[in-house]
Formats: structure tokens, C-alpha cells, sequence
């Protein structure tokens, strides 16, 4: 089985180099080139069209910042569906909307291909270690084929149903990511700001009910001011959209998630689109006036 790999950003190129490592022939295309050159020599095959990827690809798996990428790759002019033969299964494993899967999907089927949407938690480190958190939706059957792949890149996977219920599992998650990380960072500068050492604060309250993995991952990273990407501002404010437009479609109203949508509008309006997500604490800070600080 063939597989390509398109989109080898700070998510997918280590991605792609577990498939490759795992002895998948892996078929690279992404407009950064010295990634792809980084994967070749690790065992990858390089392309230079989406032609020469699909040609050859049983599999495609895209992992692009949005819905509109996506849309481009696979269905521009020299697009992925041009030149794919029929059966090609699609792995999506952006961050999209349900919506955008399930169109994505109609397109595919009337050119004889298929898509599982799977997207991913666990930011680059999960990526970097393999562990990712694999949420699928899609045929069973096409899900079993790629399941290998997603064992190669992932730790817990699991299939959600048809297509469109892993996209709208990845919203969920992310409603839960973004409200936690607001949460923690209104109530670290109220601690520190009452002369609380933060360090204390964790050893108290991470074992109780206030803990979570966004604790764990986080708070030592906030602590120590260590706002290096592992998952951006833009890119947690582009899921918060997705999931807004997905509620209004189905009636669901989201106060408390707007309110955050709005806390990672602010930060973005403020230049800070490319830091970590957990950058927000810089919202409440300059609300109170406090830096939060280790003592």
C-alpha cells in the first residue's frame, strides 16, 4: 500500500516520518521544500506535483491548516481528485468542520473516492512521540484499511461513526482544550497575584478534581513564560470559529466558548497569533495589571 502525505508542517512532517520509519512507502508533497528533502533522506519518496503523489498512492492523507487548503489540494484544477485512481481512500486529518467533511466526502464519492475524516489532539509533542489522539469518522471498512497508519502515528484511536463525527469530535475536544486553558490562566494570575508561588499551587491541586491534562501539559510551560508553539493562537482560533459556525447550524448555543473565541481574538488582534495557545494568560494578565511570576 502506497500512501502520500500531503502538508508536512509543524504537525505532519513528524507525522510523515513515522509512517516512513514504520516502513510505509510514503509519497511526500508540500510546498516547503527542505521538509520534504529532511523526509527523502529519511527514507520518504519526494514529489513535486500533486500528479506524481496521486499517480501512485493507494492512500492520501492531508494534514493543511483549514478547510479552504484542503478544498485546493483536492479539487483545483491540478488537484489530488485529476489525477487519483478510483477507490483512492482520503484521510483528512485537519482540523475542519463536520460540514466541510461531509461535502468533502460528497465530492469525493462522485469521483469513485472515499474519505475517513481524522483528526488529531496532543499537539506536536504527541506528534513527535507518536502518541497522538486519532478521532475518525467514515466507512468501517475504509477505516480498518488505514488503521495501521494511524496505529503508526497515534495511541488512541478510535472510529466515532460516519463521516463528519471524527471532525465533530475534534471540535468537541477543542471546546474543552480552549475553556480549560482560559480557566487555568484566570486562575493562576489570581493565585500569583495573591502572592501564591505557583510552583506550590501545583504540587497542591493537580491530584484533586481542578486537575486535567491542560495542567499537566501547561502550567509549567506558563509558568516559565515558555510560549513556543506547540499548538498556535491561530490555529486554536480557527477551530473555535469552525466550532461556532458548526453550533449555529445545529442550535446549539456555546456562551461559555464564544467568550473564550473572543479572549483568542483579542490576543491575535494583538500580534500574538504565532505563540502557543496557552499565550492567552497574556489576556488576563493585562486585565489585572500582573505578570504571573514563579514566587
Amino acid at each position: 500500500m502506497n500512501i502520500g502525505f500531503i502538508g508536512l508542517g509543524i504537525m505532519g512532517k513528524p507525522m510523515a516520518k513515522h509512517l516512513i520509519n514504520d516502513g510505509f512507502d510514503t509519497y511526500l508533497f508540500d510546498l516547503n521544500n527542505d521538509a520534504v528533502n529532511e523526509l527523502d533522506e529519511l527514507g520518504g519518496h519526494k514529489c513535486i506535483s500533486y500528479k506524481q503523489l496521486a499517480e501512485v498512492s493507494d492512500v492520501i492523507i492531508t494534514m493543511l491548516p483549514a478547510a479552504k487548503h484542503v478544498s485546493q489540494v483536492l479539487f483545483s484544477n491540478d488537484g489530488v481528485v485529476k489525477y487519483a485512481k478510483p477507490d483512492t481512500i482520503i484521510v483528512d486529518m485537519s482540523s475542519v468542520s463536520p460540514e466541510d467533511s461531509v461535502r468533502t466526502s460528497d465530492s469525493l464519492n462522485e469521483n469513485n473516492m472515499f474519505l475517513v475524516d481524522a483528526p488529531v489532539s496532543g499537539g506536536e509533542p504527541m506528534a513527535v512521540s507518536g502518541e497522538l489522539s486519532i478521532m475518525a469518522g467514515g466507512d468501517e471498512d475504509h477505516y480498518k484499511l488505514v488503521l495501521p497508519l494511524f496505529e503508526s502515528m497515534g495511541k488512541d484511536i478510535v472510529h466515532m461513526g460516519p463521516v463528519g463525527t471524527g471532525s465533530a469530535t475534534k471540535l468537541t475536544n477543542q471546546i474543552l482544550v480552549s475553556t480549560h486553558l482560559a480557566a487555568l490562566s484566570e486562575a493562576l494570575v489570581f493565585a500569583s497575584k495573591s502572592g501564591i508561588n505557583l510552583e506550590r499551587l501545583y504540587e497542591a491541586i493537580h491530584g484533586g478534581l481542578a486537575g486535567s491534562a491542560v495542567m499537566e501539559k501547561k502550567m509549567k510551560t506558563i509558568i516559565e513564560q515558555n510560549f513556543e508553539p506547540g499548538g498556535r493562537i491561530e490555529t486554536n482560533f480557527k477551530d473555535l470559529s469552525n466550532i461556532q459556525s458548526s453550533a449555529n447550524s445545529i442550535g446549539v448555543p456555546l456562551p461559555v466558548t464564544n467568550m473564550v473565541k473572543e479572549i483568542f481574538s483579542s490576543e491575535i488582534a494583538n500580534g500574538n497569533k504565532d505563540k502557543d495557545h496557552s499565550h492567552i494568560i497574556n489576556f488576563f494578565e493585562t486585565m489585572a495589571n500582573h505578570k504571573v511570576s514563579k514566587e
